[in-house]
C-alpha cells in the first residue's frame, strides 16, 4: 500500500510541476505581447504626433494663402527677429493684415488693421511648430515646417496672381 501512495504523491507533483511551468510560459507569453504592443503603440505615437508637426502647419498656411490670394497681398515681414507671413485683404473699406509666424514653439497668428503696432506675444497661439520659416522668391512661397526630431517638410505654393506687379 506504501507503494501505490508513493506513486499516486510522484505523479501529482509531476502533474503540478507541468501545470506550474504551462502557467509561466503562459504568463511569460503574455507579458513579452503586453511589452511589444506597448512598445509598438508608442513608435505608432511617435510617428503620429511626428507627422501632426509637419503637416499641419503647411495645411493651415497654405489655406489661408490660397484665401488670400489676389494681386500685392502676400509678403514677408521681419518682426522682433522672427519672419512673418503677411497677408493683406480689404475688409469694409479697411486695409487688414494677416500675421502669420512661429514664437515660443507656436504658430501664432493675428489679425489687425494695417500699420496697427503689436507685438509678437499679442498674437493667438494656434499649433506646435518647429523651425518655421517662410521663402518668397517671384511667384513662389516655400513654407518649411520641422518637428520635434528635428525632421522637416516643405511646401512651395505658386500663386495665381503677380507678387509685386500686375495681375
Amino acid at each position: 500500500m506504501d507503494r501505490r501512495f508513493r506513486t499516486k504523491t510522484s505523479h501529482a507533483s509531476l502533474d503540478f510541476i507541468f501545470i506550474l511551468s504551462l502557467l509561466c510560459v503562459f504568463a511569460f507569453g503574455a507579458l513579452a505581447a503586453v511589452i511589444l504592443g506597448a512598445n509598438t503603440y508608442r513608435s505608432i505615437k511617435e510617428d503620429m504626433d511626428s507627422n501632426y508637426e509637419l503637416r499641419t502647419p503647411l495645411s493651415y498656411i497654405s489655406t489661408k494663402v490660397r484665401q488670400n490670394d489676389s494681386v500685392d497681398s502676400i509678403r514677408i515681414i521681419q518682426k522682433e527677429g522672427t519672419d512673418a507671413l503677411v497677408l493683406e485683404t480689404l475688409d469694409n473699406d479697411e486695409l487688414c493684415q494677416t500675421w502669420i509666424y512661429e514664437y515660443q514653439d507656436f504658430l501664432y497668428e493675428v489679425y489687425l488693421e494695417k500699420d496697427t503696432p503689436f507685438q509678437l506675444k499679442d498674437g493667438l497661439a494656434i499649433i506646435p511648430s518647429s523651425g518655421l520659416t517662410f521663402t518668397l522668391k517671384d511667384n513662389l512661397l516655400t513654407i518649411r515646417a520641422g518637428d520635434h526630431r528635428g525632421e522637416s517638410r516643405s511646401l512651395s505654393l505658386s500663386f495665381r496672381t503677380k507678387q509685386g506687379g500686375d495681375s
